[in-house]
């Protein structure tokens, strides 16, 4: 009997701790029932709120990126020059004009190191964030500016052939929202809602991390991601995020 007992304490720990897990997937799967959004856009919304809400759990997928890294920096070193060009814009009178070029550059498997301990850094450091919640306004502005992307192979970054900041398309399609961002994410060969959302966390070369702290801002409530698929050998993506209007 006193086998059986043990036995019957570990089903009902097992029971309780699937029904605690099924219960987080839930809280955590907001787009679930979002009939405008695949199956993989839905994971990618799936995936940031876990980030965001577990930050500390969250760590125990970045290690190995951490692991792998640092193997390929002991076997080949630095690695190549690389170099990252951030561009940025501004607006007047309804037309956009180049601001200021800034031009990073750095070592390939040295900064990927160095990006990753960044990260993992931060997210030890991170009190959970908000969940965020899907909107199909944010999702529609994601859509269009991923279709006129699509028209000019990919060439316009954040600002779209009419001028359009990631801010103000948000804005315009979902009205509610007073503010809003925008990461957008390439690559090859495809990779899953998890892999792209690690790669962004990760943000190896970009100057500040900024898609990093997009998806890790505390004052975003809603977001809608967008898949691009395939173009021109590349997998795109589109991440949106808004503050709704108090």
């Amino acid at each position: 009997m006193l086998i059986n007992r043990k036995i019957f304490s570990v089903i009902i720990i097992l029971l309780f701790s699937i029904g605690a897990f099924s219960q987080v997937t839930r809280n955590l799967n907001t787009a679930a029932h979002c009939h405008y959004l695949s199956e993989d856009e839905k994971q990618m919304i799936f995936e940031i709120n876990l980030v965001r809400s577990q930050p500390q759990t969250y760590l125990n997928l970045i290690q190995p990126y951490l692991k792998k890294a640092e193997a390929e920096l002991e076997i080949y070193g630095p690695g190549e020059v690389r170099y990252s060009i951030e561009t940025t814009y501004k607006q007047q009178n309804g037309k956009l004009s180049v601001h200021k070029i800034d031009t990073q550059t750095y070592y390939r498997y040295e900064e990927e190191v160095a990006a990753i301990k960044s990260l993992i850094q931060d997210l030890e450091n991170l009190q959970p964030l908000s969940i965020l919640q899907p909107d199909e306004g944010i999702y529609i502005a994601a859509k269009k500016h991923g279709k006129d992307q699509d028209r000019h192979d990919w060439k316009l970054g954040h600002y779209g052939s009419d001028h359009s900041t990631p801010m103000e398309r948000i804005v315009r399609y979902a009205p509610s929202m007073k503010t809003g961002n925008e990461n957008i994410a390439g690559r090859f060969p495809e990779a899953s809602p998890r892999e792209i959302v690690i790669l962004l966390l990760i943000d190896s070369g970009i100057a500040g991390y900024g898609h990093r702290y997009n998806i890790l801002n505390p004052q975003w409530t809603h977001v809608a991601c967008y898949s691009g698929g395939l173009h021109n050998g590349m997998y795109r993506w589109l991440q949106e995020f808004g503050e709704m209007r108090k």
